[in-house]
Formats: structure tokens, C-alpha cells, sequence
């Protein structure tokens, strides 16, 4: 808690698990994948054909993100970018082809706090499953890593979009050899930072700041979606969690007095083994998207929510569900220079039925993508529910849009439910008893202005925690 944690995530399997990869891999591997369209007037025919006299007409025509270029109307693009600067783009490329694959095999070195020093590779695959004109590009990322904390890191992380957007599949896969600190659920302090009494342990010792743990985690999730309409996608998917090899580095029962841990403790009264266990089962998932970009998006609504049930029968620990929903907006501060952004992001989670196991309870900095809660570690906050929000400025600095800039700030509630064991009784912490705020700027150097990817470094402070994050990509 009291020192300054230098976190480096860039995306790829699983977020890289939040491992790092230096930014000169990032130009390369997505220079040969990520060579996004500029989006067609909203005719069908080639951009720029509607005449104008100012980019208002021309959001208020197209959308926002169009700008009157030369008295015609064209989706708006930063003059330069690092690829240009290196000589890796150059103009009048060949149209992409479909079906036809790009691939980056790269070599990782990289070094923070958390994992210490790393080595290893990371591969990345594009391909159009269809026309480009009317098909995102798809992407899959590999990599495996191994860190000088004896830590195995490997994953594959995938988004197909199918011909013409018709289907989009989304993978997630991990194998991770792993340690990580936890601290207990609930934004608000947890039982054991304090010292209490339990019939048969006496009083235990107070564990006030991290408590470290091994695990080792297979992640196995996939979903289908299928649009129905030009926004809108319904589909199922399954998710496997297999947490293993679980030890408590802190769990000492036969001292004296006694060290009981959060996980230990929770997972006894739960009812589950602390040394392992499995959560297996299918999903329903709903899912709203009218962003211009998957990327980096300019104006849009992207809005989902999700059920995933976890029955026994299909190898769950216990019977258990859990309903989550997203909800992100991009809003548009200036009609002739788009990427001056307001960008808002939403998301809850909560169980609805039975218990989850304790790393599979909703948690920083474990969402999807790994993006939540900058200004925290990962697993800081965890809990039985979860509120969180984040507020973005996103915004040009210059006027060729090499650089630009934001500011931001995040708010996390988590809940804990009240328990009563043994003699032991604690309250719990509900939903907006304790908000965990984080915040800060950061810069963002356009790395591909085709696909409107950036090279980011943000700095940012919480509660006694400063923190350095170093990727590619917007948070959200």
C-alpha cells in the first residue's frame, strides 16, 4: 500500500495478464495488424462527396467524426503519426485483402516492480474475415513470459469479426503460474487488519496491509454474438476458471496468536477449499454497439449486459451466478477537431445467486480487459458486488495530432457480505459505504492514425499509491 507501483499493460492475451511489453515491440507487432478503414459516407459511396462550408454540417450530416476538408466533407484523420515518422507507413498502400494474414512474432524484455524482471515472445495475427470495406479487421494475440518472481504468464486473447460484421467471437484464454497480493473485500477495511476473536483460534493476529498469494489460473471463455440489427448483437458464450495450487503465504493457524487471511477465511465459511477450485458454465450476453471505432472511438454508445451461470453439473464448485453490465459514451466536445472527447464508462457487477470463489468474486483490475481502476493494483478492491465508474477528457495537443492528452478519474465501491462464525461477527460493508476514488493525466502519442491507436503513459494517484502506466490503447 505505501510504495509507488509502476504498472505496464499494454493489450494482447488477456491484457498480457497486466505484463508489460516495451513500446517499440507494440509499433512493430501493430504496424502489420491493425490497418483499421476510414469509415464511408453514410451513402455507401467514397468519403468526402457532400460539400461544406464547416465540420458542423458535416457531423450533423455523417456523424461526428467527419470534418469539411477542402469544402468537402471526409472522416477525420491526424495528419502524422510515429509509423510515419519511422518510415513504417507510407502513403498509397495497397487496399488490404481478405483472408490474408499478418503476423508479428516478437521478442519481450521488460521489467516493474510487481514481476520484476520478464523474457519471453509474443505473436499477433490480423486478417479480414471478409470485404475490409464492410468487415473490422479480426485479431489474435499469443504471447508467454517469464518473470524473475518465478511467475509463467501465457494466453491467447481474440476478437473475430466474421463477413460484413455478421458474428463477433470473443476469446480469452490464460495459463498463468502466478503471485499476487490480496487484501480482503469490501472498499471499506477488512476484518483481519484487526485483531478478533475466534472460538477455537483465541485472538488472531491483525494482517493490516497486502496479503500475498500463489495461484496458478486456466482461463478458458468464449463468446458468440450474432447481430440482429446494425447495433444491436444477442449471443451465448461459456466461461472456465480453474484456480489451483492456491497457498496463503501469510496462513499460519498454529501460530501464536493465530494468522488468519481473507481468502482463508472466506473460503472456509463459503465453503470451499482454499487450495483450489472451479467455476464452469454458459452465458447469456446482450450487447448494444453504435461506436465508430473498436479502438478509439469518437462518438457511439456501447452498452451490455451479461449472465453467467455456474452449475455444479458442468464441474462449478458451487451452484452460483453472476449479472454484470457495461455501459460506455463517447461524447464530442468539438465538431472540426474529433478527438476532443468526453468519454464516460459505466460497469457493475453482482452475484445473484449461490457463492462465487474468492479470486473469482469481481475484483480491479480483472475485468476483460484488465483496464479498470487505474491508480490501483490488481485484485486491490474485491468483492461480493461492484459499482464502478471513470470519467475521460481526451483532447488534441497538436494541431498535427502526433500528441494529445487526457485527464481522468475513477470511482470504485465494492461490498462485503456480514458474517457471523465461531463467536466472530462483522457487519459487512454495502455498496457506497466506502468509495475508493483514483485519478490522473496522462499523454497519448498516435501511433497509427489509420486505426487510431495510441502509445499511452499515464500518471496517476490514489489512496497512498502512485502509480506510472505505460501501453497502447485507449482504457475504454
Amino acid at each position: 500500500m505505501g510504495q509507488a507501483p509502476t504498472n505496464l499493460d499494454f493489450p494482447g492475451p488477456g491484457e498480457l495478464m497486466r505484463s508489460p511489453i516495451p513500446a517499440v515491440v507494440l509499433w512493430l507487432a501493430l504496424g502489420s495488424v491493425a490497418r483499421a478503414q476510414a469509415p464511408e459516407a453514410a451513402d455507401g459511396g467514397t468519403p468526402g462527396l457532400r460539400l461544406c462550408i464547416s465540420s458542423d454540417s458535416c457531423a450533423a450530416f455523417h456523424g461526428y467524426g467527419s470534418v469539411c476538408t477542402d469544402g468537402q466533407c471526409a472522416p477525420y484523420q491526424d495528419k502524422t503519426d510515429l509509423f510515419s515518422l519511422i518510415g513504417l507507413t507510407k502513403k498509397g498502400e495497397d487496399p488490404p485483402e481478405p483472408f490474408k494474414p499478418m503476423l508479428s512474432i516478437l521478442p519481450v524484455v521488460a521489467y516493474n516492480p510487481t514481476q520484476g524482471a520478464l523474457i519471453g515472445a509474443a505473436a499477433i495475427l490480423g486478417i479480414y474475415l471478409g470485404d475490409p470495406k464492410t468487415t473490422t479487421i479480426s485479431n489474435i494475440s499469443a504471447n508467454i513470459l517469464y518473470t524473475t518472481k518465478n511467475q509463467w504468464l501465457s494466453g491467447i486473447n481474440s476478437v473475430l469479426m466474421l463477413a460484413d460484421n455478421s458474428w463477433q467471437l470473443q476469446g480469452d484464454w490464460r495459463f498463468l503460474i502466478f503471485n499476487q497480493d490480496t487484501f480482503g473485500l469490501g472498499t471499506g477495511t477488512p476484518p483481519v487488519a484487526t485483531r478478533f476473536t475466534l472460538n477455537g483460534y483465541g485472538t488472531t493476529q491483525a494482517i493490516p496491509g497486502a496479503q500475498p498469494m500463489d495461484m496458478n489460473l486456466i482461463r478458458i471463455r468464449e463468446t458468440f454474438l450474432k447481430r440482429l440489427t446494425e447495433t444491436f448483437y444477442i449471443g451465448a458464450g461459456y466461461a472456465f476458471d480453474r484456480y489451483y495450487a492456491i497457498r496463503d503465504l501469510l496462513l499460519d493457524l498454529n501460530a501464536t496468536p493465530a494468522v488468519v487471511t481473507s481468502h482463508y477465511a472466506y473460503s472456509t465459511l463459503a465453503g470451499f477449499n482454499p487450495s483450489g477450485y472451479n467455476t464452469s458454465g454458459p452465458s447469456l450476453n446482450v450487447l448494444w454497439d453504435s461506436r465508430d471505432s473498436t479502438i478509439n472511438p469518437y462518438r457511439g454508445i456501447y452498452a451490455a449486459i451479461n449472465y453467467q451461470w455456474y452449475p455444479t453439473f458442468l464441474g462449478s464448485a458451487q451452484d452460483a451466478s453472476l449479472l454484470s453490465g457495461e455501459f460506455r459514451t463517447y461524447i464530442g466536445l468539438s465538431p472540426s477537431v474529433p478527438r476532443n472527447v468526453i468519454a464516460l464508462w459505466f460497469m457493475f457487477q453482482t452475484t445473484v445467486s449461490g457463492k462465487l470463489p474468492y479470486l473469482d468474486l469481481p475484483a480491479i483490475g480483472w475485468d476483460s480487459r484488465n483496464r479498470t481502476g487505474r491508480g490501483y493494483v490488481q485484485g486491490r478492491w474485491r468483492g461480493t458486488a461492484e459499482l464502478y465508474a471513470e470519467v475521460e477528457w481526451r483532447f488534441r495537443i497538436t494541431d498535427n495530432g502526433l500528441v494529445g492528452g487526457v485527464v481522468f478519474a475513477n470511482f470504485e465501491t465494492f461490498s462485503s457480505l456480514p458474517v457471523s462464525y465461531l463467536g466472530f461477527v462483522d457487519n459487512g460493508v454495502n455498496l457506497f459505504q466506502t468509495i475508493a476514488p483514483a485519478g490522473g493525466v496522462g499523454l497519448r502519442f498516435m501511433m497509427n492514425r489509420q486505426s487510431r491507436t495510441n502509445i499511452t503513459l499515464d500518471v496517476t494517484v490514489a489512496q497512498r499509491t502512485f502509480g506510472v502506466y505505460f501501453g497502447a490503447g485507449e482504457a475504454f
